[in-house]
C-alpha cells in the first residue's frame, strides 16, 4: 500500500497568493509604506518629498523576508520590486518603479542588487531602458560571499546578508544629501574589500520552493557556504555544538589561503551581523550570537556594533549566517547608527524612536501610480519611431527574414529541449518557441515599423521580455535591446557603472551590412556583460562571438557580398555549436556536471546557429 506523505504545515490562504498577501500584511502594519498598484512593489508613501536626496531601489525573489521589503523606509530603501518565490522580479515592474520614483528626479536613482544572475539580468535590462530615456540611474551589484576559496570566474561572489548593511549605509548617505556617484563608489568599495558573509544550514527541506537544489544531509551534518536559494555549499561539516560550528565558520572567513577571505585588523573595529535564516528558534539564535561575539573578542577583535535577528531568511531552512564589516573610518559607524523608519532594521536603542502616526489608520494600502498604464504604453510606442529609414522593399524583406528565423526556432523546439536535457531543465526549446511565436504574432498584427530597423530590434526585445521568461528570455531581451542602440553603446565597457545615458538615434545614419555587424557585436557584448559569460564557457556566447567574428572577416574581404557574409556567419555559429559538446560548462546549471562529457551541444549556442542559418537562407533567397 502506497505511503501518503504528510501535508506540509503552512499557515497560508493559498500558495499562489502568498506573496501578495505578505506584501499587503506588511503595508497594513506599517502605515508609511504602500504597494504600487498592479505591481509587487513596496514603496515609501513620502518618496515624492525626497527633494535633494538620491533614491534607492532593491528587490529580488520572495521567500527571504524581511529582505528586502522590511528595509524600505526613511534612511534606507525608497522602494523594492519583488518576484515570485526564489524568482527574480520582472523587468517591466523594475522599470515602472524606476520611472515612478525617479522621473524628473535630478539627484538620481541607485539600484542595489544581490549578485544572482536573474536579478542582475532583469535589473540590468531595466537599467538600460531607463538610461535610454535619459534617466539618471546607476546599479551596484553586491557580492560578498566568502565561502568559495576562489572567486568564481563567471558569476563572481554571491550576494548575501551583507547587502542589508549596504542598504543601511546607502540610505544614510542619501539622507545626508550625498551624490549618486559618492554613494555608489563608497558602497562599492565596502562591498568589495571590507565585507564578507558565510552561511551554514541544516534540515534543508523546502515545501514552497519547487526548484530548490537541496543538498542531501544526515541528521549529524550541516552544509557550509550554501546559498539562500538552496544552492549547495562548499562541503558538509559535523553538526556539533554551537561553539564548534562558529569556530569553523570564522576560521573559514579569515583563512589566509582563501581569495575571498576578509582581512580583519585588530586596530579596526568591526560590525557583526548575525542572521537567523528563519527556521531556528530565538533561543538558538541568541546562543549563536553569544558564541560568535565571544570568539571574536577572545581573538582580539573590537566588535563595535552587533546585530542579531532574522534579516534574510529562506523559507524552511534551519541555519545562520555571519557577516563581518570592517569599520575602516568613523563615518561608517555614523551611517550605521543613523535613524531609519525601516521596520526590519533592529532597534537596539529606542530612545529616539517616534510613535507611528495613527491618523493614517484608514488609508488604503495601495497608491495609484503617477504614470497611468495607458500613458506609459503610448510613451513606449512613441519610442519605437527612432533611427534611420530603409526602403519599403527592404523593410518587407527584413520582416520576411525575421519570420524565417522565428519559424526555424518553432520547428526546432523538441530538438532544443533534448539538447537542454543533457545539462539543464529540458525546456530551452519551449522557451524560445514562446518568443518566436510572440514575434510572429507581432508581425501579423502589424506592430513592427519595418522601415525602422533599429525599432524592429527594440520590439523583438519587448517580445522576448514579455513572452519567454527565465534567464533565456532576459538574455535575448537584453541582446536585442543593446543591438537596437548600436551607435550609442560605450565600446568596451566592462562595469555596470560605466553605462552612459542614451540619446536619440541619428536619423541620417546609413543602414548597411556593417550596421548589422555592429548590432550583432553590441548585442553580444551586452549578453556577456550582464550574463557574465565569456567565449568558451559553453553558452550562447560561443556561437554569437564566432558568428560576429566570421561576419566581420567576410565583410572586410568583400563588403558587397552580403550573401557570402551571412553564410560565413551561419557556418561559424554552427561550428562553434559543435565545439560546445566537448567544452566544460563554466556557467549555468550545466556547470554542476563538472568533468562530465556531454552528449549534446549547448542548447543556447545551438539556438543561435539555428536562427543564424535561417537568416542566411532568407538573405540568399531575397537578395
Amino acid at each position: 500500500m502506497a505511503t501518503t506523505l504528510p501535508k506540509p504545515k503552512k499557515m497560508l490562504n493559498t500558495v499562489s497568493s502568498a506573496v501578495d498577501d505578505a506584501l499587503a500584511g506588511l503595508v497594513m502594519i506599517n502605515k508609511g509604506l504602500a504597494i504600487l498598484e498592479n505591481e509587487r512593489v513596496i514603496m515609501r508613501r513620502d518618496h515624492a518629498s525626497m527633494i535633494g536626496k538620491v533614491k534607492l531601489i532593491s528587490g529580488g525573489g520572495s521567500g527571504h523576508e524581511p529582505t528586502p521589503t522590511g528595509f524600505v523606509g526613511q534612511g534606507m530603501l525608497t522602494a523594492v520590486v519583488m518576484g515570485d518565490i526564489f524568482m527574480a522580479p520582472p523587468t517591466s515592474a523594475i522599470l515602472k518603479t524606476i520611472k515612478e520614483i525617479g522621473k524628473d528626479h535630478h539627484e538620481g536613482v541607485l539600484l542595489i542588487v544581490h549578485n544572482y544572475m536573474g536579478d542582475r539580468l532583469n535589473f540590468g535590462i531595466a537599467l538600460e531602458r531607463a538610461l535610454s530615456e535619459g534617466m539618471k540611474v546607476k546599479m551596484l551589484v553586491v557580492g560578498e560571499d566568502c565561502s568559495m576559496p576562489d572567486v568564481p570566474k563567471v558569476e563572481g561572489r554571491r550576494g548575501l546578508t551583507g547587502c542589508i548593511l549596504i542598504h543601511k549605509m546607502a540610505g544614510a548617505m542619501a539622507e545626508e544629501g550625498r551624490s549618486l556617484e559618492d554613494i555608489f563608489q563608497r558602497c562599492k568599495s565596502l562591498a568589495v574589500s571590507d565585507m564578507a558573509t558565510i552561511n551554514v544550514g541544516w534540515n534543508l527541506t523546502s515545501t514552497l520552493a519547487r526548484n530548490a537544489e537541496v543538498p542531501l544531509l544526515t541528521d549529524e551534518e550541516a552544509e557550509l557556504g550554501l546559498g539562500f536559494n538552496y544552492e549547495p555549499g562548499i562541503h558538509t561539516i559535523p553538526l556539533g555544538t554551537t561553539a564548534e560550528v562558529v569556530q569553523i565558520m570564522l576560521a573559514h572567513m579569515i583563512n589566509s589561503s582563501s581569495q575571498t577571505r576578509i582581512s580583519l585588523d585588530t586596530n579596526y573595529g568591526i560590525a557583526l551581523l548575525i542572521n537567523n535564516v528563519g527556521g531556528s528558534s530565538k533561543l538558538e539564535e541568541q546562543v549563536f550570537a553569544m558564541e560568535t561575539l565571544r570568539q571574536l573578542l577572545m581573538n582580539g577583535y573590537k566588535v563595535k556594533r552587533s546585530y542579531s535577528g532574522s534579516f534574510m531568511t529562506s523559507l524552511d531552512m534551519l541555519g545562520f549566517s555571519i557577516t563581518l564589516l570592517n569599520l575602516t573610518s568613523p563615518d561608517i559607524l555614523r551611517y550605521l547608527d543613523a535613524p531609519t523608519s525601516a521596520p526590519a532594521w533592529p532597534r537596539t536603542l529606542c530612545g529616539g524612536c517616534s510613535a507611528e502616526d495613527d491618523s493614517q489608520d484608514n488609508l488604503s494600502i495601495y497608491v495609484q501610480g503617477r504614470i497611468p498604464h495607458a500613458e506609459m504604453e503610448m510613451a513606449r510606442r512613441g519610442k519605437l519611431l527612432f533611427g534611420p529609414h530603409i526602403s519599403e522593399k527592404s523593410g518587407h524583406s527584413l520582416l520576411q527574414v525575421l519570420s524565417f528565423a522565428a519559424d526555424a526556432l518553432i520547428a526546432c523546439e523538441k530538438q532544443l529541449n533534448v539538447n537542454d536535457m543533457d545539462g539543464g531543465d529540458g525546456d530551452c526549446g519551449t522557451t524560445l518557441r514562446k518568443g518566436a511565436v510572440a514575434v510572429k504574432e507581432a508581425i501579423n498584427a502589424g506592430h513592427f515599423n519595418s522601415w525602422r530597423p533599429y525599432a524592429v530590434l527594440e520590439i523583438i526585445s519587448f517580445c522576448c521580455e514579455r513572452s519567454m521568461g527565465g534567464l533565456t528570455g532576459a538574455l535575448y531581451s537584453i541582446f536585442f535591446a543593446a543591438a537596437s542602440k548600436t551607435e550609442l553603446l560605450v565600446v568596451g565597457r566592462s562595469e555596470f557603472e560605466s553605462c552612459q545615458p542614451f540619446h536619440a538615434m541619428r536619423e541620417d545614419a546609413v543602414v548597411n551590412a556593417h550596421s548589422w555587424l555592429d548590432a550583432l557585436q553590441a548585442g553580444t557584448k551586452a549578453v556577456m556583460l550582464y550574463g557574465q559569460a565569456e567565449e568558451g564557457d559553453r553558452t550562447m556566447v560561443d556561437s554569437l562571438v564566432a558568428a560576429a567574428t566570421a561576419l566581420k572577416a567576410a565583410l572586410e574581404a568583400d563588403p558587397d557580398d552580403h550573401v557570402e557574409a551571412a553564410r560565413s556567419a551561419a557556418m561559424a555559429a554552427e561550428s562553434a555549436t559543435q565545439t560546445t559538446i566537448r567544452s566544460e560548462a563554466r556557467i549555468g546549471k550545466a556547470k554542476m556536471y563538472k568533468g562530465r562529457s556531454f552528449l549534446q551541444p549547448d542548447p543556447g549556442a545551438h539556438a543561435i546557429s539555428i536562427w543564424m542559418r535561417a537568416v542566411y537562407e532568407g538573405v540568399r533567397l531575397l537578395f
